[in-house]
């Protein structure tokens, strides 16, 4: 009997490979990471949004913990302390100054303040700073200094919680100054074309 030619038989080894199934797993990482970071954006967005309201709270707090700083600082020179107590008031006032003239945000003080006292723009060096100031209030022995010392131990605790809880702080702050900047500064150039104009007209 002869033998059947080898293209009559069917070639067993030669079948098409079947598809691969997907990755499911893949899939429904890629599809959870692409979940993650969109909500991730969505909670950036949301802390840039409330930034400003916590920008105008934290200045006023850290304005009038100057403002009460201060004075104390000037009442206690006044009574005719001993000379340590004398030493220590200037020291906080002019610790007290400075702060207020970081939250004034003028732009001439702004920058000066951040090239000379940049320590004021980290949370750890910012509360040791407060603390300072605290201990001071607190070495004066009154019931005032007493008060404004704890204030500023409670301000000190929210600037910190503030800086590391929105790392965009300091980038919002800086627009929002210069926001401030122009308004001034339109409001200057108003004032000087009224006085030109008067000055022609009269």
């Amino acid at each position: 009997m002869s033998e059947e030619p080898s293209w009559l038989t069917p070639e067993t080894g030669g079948a098409a490979p079947a598809p691969a199934a997907p990755d499911t797993f893949a899939i429904n990482n890629g599809r959870s990471d692409s979940a993650g970071e969109s909500t991730r954006n969505a909670a950036v967005d949301a802390n840039d949004s409330e930034l400003p309201g916590v920008i105008l709270t934290m200045r006023l707090a850290n304005m009038g913990v100057s403002v009460a700083l201060i004075t104390c600082s000037v009442l206690l020179m006044m009574s005719f302390p001993s000379i340590s107590n004398w030493v220590l008031a200037v020291y906080a006032t002019l610790g007290g100054l400075l702060i207020c003239c970081l939250e004034t945000q003028l732009k001439f003080l702004r920058v000066m303040i951040a090239v000379n006292f940049g320590f004021l723009f980290d949370p750890l060096w910012r509360f040791l700073y407060y603390l300072l100031m605290a201990s001071v209030c607190w070495a004066y022995n009154t019931l005032f200094g007493k008060i404004v010392g704890g204030c500023l131990v409670g301000v000190a605790c929210y600037n910190t919680f503030v800086l590391f809880r929105y790392p965009s702080y300091r980038k919002i702050r800086e627009k929002i100054a210069e926001e401030e900047d122009k308004r001034i500064e339109a409001r200057i150039s108003k004032e000087v074309q009224k006085q030109a104009v008067g000055r022609l007209t009269g």
